[in-house]
C-alpha cells in the first residue's frame, strides 16, 4: 500500500511505501499531486518513508509507477527519499536517470529536514566549490546539490592533471555536507574512470560527511585502495584538514 499525506504548511507531498504497490496506488499520488497543484498553485515537494522494501504488484502497477513519473518529471522540483536502507538509499542516484527534479537521500533521523528541503523553493548551488587553506599537494572540494559530469570534465579532473603533475602523489578532501543532493549517471561514470586513472595517485583521502550510507560504503571499500582513507563527521573539517596535512603515514 502507498499512504499519501499532504503537509501544506511545509508544501509537501508524503508517501509511505510499504509492501506490494498496486497500480491504483500510484494513480492515487499523480492525482494527489496534480489537485495540490490546482489549489495552492504552486508545486509541492515530495518526500518518500519507504517501509521494509515496497515493491510493484504486477506489471500493471509497474506501468502506472512510470505513467506518474513521466508526467510529473518536469513538475516536482524536488523529492527526498528517506531511509536507512542499505540498497534504498540508492534511489535517489538511481532515480536522477529518470525524472528531473532534484533528488536527495537523507536518514531517518533527518525526516523534519528532508521535509524542510523538499517543500523549499530557494535555488541551491550546484557542482564543486573550492576550499581554501590546504598545502598545494591537496585538491580540497565541497560537493553542493548535484555533482554532473559537466564538474567532472571542467573542474577536477584537469585540476587532478595540474596537481598530478606538479606534485606527483596527491591527497583530497571532499566534503559531502546537507546541500549535496548526489551525483548523476554520467558523473559516476566518470568517478570510475577518474579512480582507475589515477588510482595510485592519491596517497591520502578524507571524507567529511554526516551522511550514513556514503559513511558506510567507504569504509566497507577502504582496505581495497592504495593509499590511506579517512572518514570524519560533518563537524570534522578542521580535523581533516590536520589529518590530510601531516607529514608521514
Amino acid at each position: 500500500m502507498l499512504d499519501i499525506q499532504i503537509d501544506e504548511k511545509r508544501n509537501v507531498i508524503l508517501a509511505r511505501p510499504e509492501g506490494p504497490l498496486p497500480a491504483s496506488d500510484f494513480e492515487g499520488l499523480g492525482k494527489t499531486i496534480d489537485d495540490y497543484i490546482a489549489q495552492h498553485k504552486r508545486m509541492p515537494g515530495l518526500v518518500v518513508l519507504p517501509k521494509g522494501v515496497p515493491h510493484w504488484e504486477g506489471l500493471a502497477a509497474l506501468r502506472a509507477h512510470f505513467d506518474v513519473v513521466r508526467k510529473h518529471a518536469a513538475i516536482l522540483p524536488r523529492v527526498a527519499v528517506v531511509t536507512d536502507a542499505m540498497g534504498l538509499s540508492f534511489m535517489p542516484g538511481i532515480a536522477n536517470v529518470f525524472v528531473r527534479a532534484r533528488l536527495r537521500h537523507f536518514d531517518v533521523k533527518d525526516q523534519d529536514k528532508a521535509i524542510t528541503w523538499a517543500g523549499s523553493t530557494e535555488v541551491e548551488p550546484e557542482g564543486y566549490r573550492m576550499l581554501a587553506g590546504f598545502p598545494d599537494n591537496v585538491i580540497a572540494l565541497e560537493a553542493l546539490g548535484e555533482v554532473t559530469s559537466r564538474d567532472y570534465e571542467d573542474v577536477l579532473i584537469p585540476l587532478v592533471r595540474d596537481k598530478e603533475k606538479a606534485h606527483g602523489k596527491l591527497r583530497l578532501v571532499m566534503v559531502l555536507g546537507p546541500d549535496f543532493d548526489g551525483y548523476s549517471a554520467g558523473a559516476i561514470w566518470d568517478d570510475a574512470r577518474l579512480g582507475l586513472t589515477h588510482w595510485r595517485s592519491f596517497e591520502r583521502v578524507a571524507l567529511v560527511t554526516d551522511i550514513g550510507w556514503i559513511t558506510r560504503s567507504v569504509k566497507l571499500f577502504a582496505p581495497l585502495m592504495p593509499g590511506e582513507v579517512a572518514v570524519f563527521p560533518g563537524s570534522g573539517l578542521e580535523a581533516a584538514k590536520v589529518w590530510i596535512s601531516a607529514e608521514g603515514a
